[in-house]
């Protein structure tokens, strides 16, 4: 068959690389930008008296347990990797409040947090979702019952502190650093089991033994130039939108922005869902199946800065740094991709940028889109199959599952794997979903002693007033003796213990 792909991200030349490599199909493939690869962008980044090297925007780090067939992929292609690391962290309130997942030195990195009631809260919090979390999973298979993340949490009791400075963000840190969330989406109208069962097939329901993270040596850019090598140069049109998809007698038609039409026996549309949508309509004659898969979905944007600017290098000792209630991540990408700071300078990349970053350092700006997964996204994933090869056309692409590259992936090799293009690959999907998992007697005596602490901290929870002001007219006292004496630094260090006990509105009103 003559095949056409639009779109050139991982989705697009993962079947690609199938196509032309493991089959007599004839492929062409098509991109709207000036480079192939879409999240896979890698530039080059040279400072004036240092050493150029090539940077990851997009696409950056990878693990084997989460990206199973995308990991093979490389492998298979010889794309040399390096072993790098990953840290979550939260700034709040331009860094009143902070703390890092990497160990007890990272949480408790602002020694205040030793006495602030809510810090422990929030951990005693994140200890029960990971032991209870996968219940809910159980629970819809037994009842069928779905519900969001918010109804989840309001039911278990979990506290604002979880929310807000782990889980959702306020808006949302955890969600907001994997998926690229804005705050301004809404986190708790997300589905819980699909939250769930990716934090568990993400090994980010345990405290211990967590992935090794990988990068791509020299940049991502590798695994791409490597598959269209291979590809006749004539087949890859860049530069070249598409604007309209549609089925004709002679097979599908392509339609560019220019006017110029191309027929071909079948067409992947390995672009974004809205994307794909606006094709489809513009050709006329999409169906009603089609408007239900792809029409729920929503997209966030998201600016990449490639920058060199100190005061955010300040913010990216961790590998992901939030203030809120903006969504921001600063990548360092020195750490992340090996990248010497003596020969190449400080390399950062950030999203979503809180105030203007210093244009004397910026290499160069770009937009990226990354699905959002609601209720309505999420069931219209399962109707996916009814609309597969049907008009000759077919749709592959991250937002299929999770929204990962190794989601986009598996998507691509699930399909041209399948007829009516039953290519033979290199080797075979392997499952990437953990299977639930059944309690040993330890995790069972584990969660007994959390639930039995739960059920006593809410039976205490009237009484928590009382001592909190207990505390904080210690601490008032603690305040005023520390006046008499004149230390000034020691008395503001008092004054935010304080205010992790009442609200300070709170505490002028009673004074």
């Amino acid at each position: 068959m003559r095949i056409a792909i639009v779109g050139t991200g991982v989705s697009g030349l993962s079947a690609l690389w199938l196509l032309n490599e493991y089959s007599d199909h004839e492929v062409n493939i098509y991109e709207k930008a000036d480079y192939a690869g879409g999240h896979t962008h890698t530039v080059e980044f040279k400072r004036d008296g240092k050493e150029s090297c090539q940077v990851d925007t997009g696409f950056i780090v990878l693990n084997p347990p989460t990206y199973p067939n995308f990991l093979r992929f490389l492998n298979h292609l010889q794309i040399p990797l390096l072993q790098t690391r990953m840290t979550f962290a939260v700034s709040r309130d331009r860094g009143r409040f902070e703390w890092a997942g990497d160990g007890l030195g990272g949480v408790f990195c602002q020694i205040g947090n030793l006495f602030n009631p809510r810090m422990y809260r929030m951990l005693f919090d994140v200890v029960r979702f990971n032991l209870f979390a996968m219940d809910l999973i159980r629970e819809e298979v037994r009842t069928g019952r779905q519900m969001s993340i918010g109804e989840y949490l309001d039911r278990e009791g979990y506290g604002e502190a979880f929310k807000e400075d782990y889980l959702l963000a306020n808006e949302q840190p955890m969600t907001g650093a994997i998926w690229s969330t804005p705050a301004n989406t809404a986190a708790l109208d997300f589905p819980a089991s699909t939250l769930i069962r990716f934090f568990y097939n993400h090994n980010l329901l345990q405290l211990t033994g967590k992935p090794k993270w990988l990068t791509v040596q020299g940049g991502s850019k590798k695994y791409v130039d490597t598959v269209l090598s291979k590809l006749k140069p004539e087949n890859l049109h860049l530069n070249t939108e598409i604007i309209a998809v549609s089925s004709v007698d002679a097979g599908v038609m392509l339609q560019e922005t220019s006017g110029a039409q191309h027929i071909y026996d079948h067409v992947i549309l390995a672009t974004h869902s809205d994307t794909t949508l606006s094709m489809l309509r513009r050709g006329g004659g999409v169906d009603v199946r089609e408007e239900k898969v792809l029409a729920p979905w929503e997209w966030s944007e998201n600016e990449a800065v490639l920058h060199w600017d100190e005061p955010y290098a300040k913010k990216a000792e961790s590998i992901f740094s939030m203030e809120l209630p903006h969504f921001n991540n600063t990548y360092d990408m020195n750490i992340l991709q090996h990248l010497s700071e003596r020969k190449h300078g400080l390399v950062l990349v950030t999203l979503n940028p809180l105030f203007p970053v210093d244009e004397s350092t910026v290499v160069g700006r770009w937009t990226y889109h990354h699905p959002m997964m609601t209720a309505s996204s999420v069931s219209s994933q399962r109707l996916l199959p009814e609309i597969q090869n049907t008009r000759g056309i077919s749709y592959v692409g991250a937002w299929t599952k999770y929204g990962f590259h190794e989601d986009g992936f598996a998507s691509a090799m699930r399909l041209v794997t399948a007829p009516p293009f039953s290519v033979s690959p290199p080797f075979s999907l392997k499952a990437a979903q953990r299977a639930v998992p059944t309690a040993s007697i330890l995790m069972i005596v584990v969660r007994l002693a959390v639930s039995l602490l739960e059920r006593a901290r809410r039976v205490l929870e009237p009484a928590w007033t009382w001592i909190s002001w207990g505390v904080v007219l210690v601490l008032v006292w603690l305040e005023q003796v520390l006046a008499a004496f004149r230390l000034g630094e020691i008395r503001n260090e008092v004054v935010r213990i304080r205010g992790y006990w009442v609200n300070e509105k709170v505490y002028r009103k009673i004074r």
